[in-house]
């Protein structure tokens, strides 16, 4: 067999010409007589023929389950989960990517990194670079296949450095994989970063075409301008992402002609550590919200703004499973669509392990992680509209609190790690003053805040939805304080949670 592999530098590969092997071999009585080879490969034949490459032909060197890194340093890696075409990450920048993981004098074979281009422009050209970051610890190929797993592209010279390299000029939308491996025998493992560019054609006139006796209209298509992750406006097209990553001009443009966007995100998470994603960077004008959701889909919390008037948004969750956290991030219909050109913003999912301290700290408040009314429905402050309460007095207010667990012994840790709350909030007016909540008594739009009791911060906000609920769970060191503002009254919470019941009397003599 006889191939030629140029680099890829927007040129497709050489096609693969095989030589037939034919022979008569006859023995006689021991006798080994003349065998003959014949060559047939008519160059017509060969043109004709489909151009598939064995992705391992690329290498130079032998596969990489054959390849051993003996690390030389205790190696982590970024985005753990994209070691396949199913689990491939959203093509952008990243740093601290690894192929090998462990500690020192680990000797380890090297896995291979899947990344995914989608909604790519045809005649666009992406150029991808996979550098390592020490010196000689990772000598990487890239390979570039179609949407049929097809490789089109490679980079695999061990003989041109490190790096590796390759610009690809799209034929359609996608999507394009673009894989990550070691090439030769020789890694200590550490890391590499990944950077990804995209160049417009330049521009050349072209004939105005004859207008013909029945004009068509033309198929329905989105507003130009989309962001590099759409189409991800449901779960099953949710876009993954990474933690640690600040992803930059995302904006809230509409994909295939619908009137609004939301960009759906996911992010793997594992047991006990604490996640917490959120917008940045907002346009002028623009008003964000969050809204986590688990592997199963069902909803798990949200958060409108930061703080009052601060109109990004953030929510932290700690995870209690393995497996994909979906984020929604939605304007929640309040920006026009006739200004969605002028819609980005940012996102940025950070991890951390629960009673560890922070290397800097600031003086931001912890960020809420109260359950948002429905997505398209905007809270208001204004009170329930049946006979109101005084909001100087918390006359007629009465608080009920029902622990759910017995309240812990104090902690002789004179700094005591953070613990988690969860807090299930009822606020109703009781029209018949029966003492108990009943169908149509919920007051919707009461802001509630929750203060740490030991550090004085303030950990979480929220707004009862249109039945009077709240619920949130509450990162406290200390117990948790609840405040109302608008009814003037605040308690302190014991315990490792509670079904806290705000009960606003009717007047007497009233209906």
């Amino acid at each position: 067999m006889v191939k030629r592999i140029h680099r890829a530098e927007g040129r497709t590969m050489t096609r693969v010409r095989f030589l037939h092997l034919g022979g008569i071999v006859t023995a006689m009585a021991g006798v080994l007589l003349l065998m003959t080879l014949q060559a047939n490969c008519p160059t017509d034949a060969v043109a004709a023929q489909p151009a598939w490459v064995d992705p391992f032909r690329f290498r130079p060197a032998v596969s990489a389950n054959l390849i051993t890194c003996t690390l030389a340093v205790t190696t982590t890696d970024a985005i753990p989960y994209n070691q396949s075409f199913s689990t491939a990450a959203i093509l952008a920048d990243y740093t601290g990517l690894a192929l090998v993981q462990g500690v020192p004098g680990e000797a380890k074979n090297p896995s291979e990194d899947y990344f995914r281009l989608d909604n790519a422009v045809p005649g666009w050209t992406y150029e991808v670079s996979a550098v390592p970051d020490g010196v000689g610890n990772y000598n990487l190929g890239l390979i570039v296949y179609d949407a049929a797993q097809t490789p089109i592209l490679t980079d695999t010279n061990t003989l041109d450095g490190n790096s590796a390299r390759v610009r690809l000029v799209a034929g359609g939308t996608g999507p394009y994989y673009f894989k990550v491996l070691q090439i030769s025998n020789y890694c200590s493992g550490g890391t590499y970063h990944l950077e990804a560019s995209a160049s417009a054609p330049t521009a050349t006139p072209t004939p105005t075409p004859t207008p013909t006796g029945t004009a068509t209209s033309p198929p329905p298509t989105g507003i130009p301008g989309a962001d590099r992750f759409e189409p991800n406006y449901d779960f099953d097209r949710a876009a993954t992402i990474a933690t640690g990553v600040t992803y930059d001009n995302l904006n809230f443009i509409p994909w295939g002609g619908a009137t609004e966007d939301n960009d759906f995100y996911k992010l793997w998470v594992k047991p006990g550590l604490l996640y917490t994603c959120e917008t940045l960077n907002l346009a002028p004008g623009l008003d964000t919200n969050i809204i986590y959701y688990d592997r199963n889909r069902n909803g798990l919390g949200g958060n409108d703004d930061v703080t009052p008037g601060d109109y990004r948004s953030r929510i932290t969750y700690l995870s209690p499973y393995e497996g994909w956290l979906y984020i929604l991030v939605g304007h929640g219909g309040r920006f026009p669509y006739a200004e969605v050109q002028n819609s980005t913003y940012s996102l940025r999912c950070t991890v951390e392990v629960p009673g560890l301290p922070t290397p800097a700290p600031t003086a931001t408040p912890r960020p809420p992680t109260a359950t948002p009314v429905n997505k398209d429905w905007t809270p208001t402050p204004e009170p329930f509209i049946s006979p109101p309460p005084t909001p100087t007095s918390s006359q007629g207010v009465e608080l009920s609190v029902r622990l759910i667990a017995t309240p812990p012994p104090p902690s002789p840790e004179a700094t005591p790690a953070p613990r988690f709350v969860p807090l299930d909030i009822l606020v109703y007016y009781d029209a018949n003053n029966d003492r108990s909540p009943g169908a149509g008594e919920g007051v919707a739009g009461l802001r509630i805040l929750a203060y740490d009791t030991l550090t004085g911060e303030q950990v979480a906000e929220g707004t009862t939805d249109e039945q009077g609920h709240l619920r949130f769970t509450a990162a406290v060191r200390g117990a948790v304080r609840i405040f109302v503002p608008y009814l003037g009254i605040g308690r302190v919470i014991g315990g490792e949670g509670a079904s806290v019941y705000i009960r606003i009397a009717a007047p007497t003599g009233s209906p």
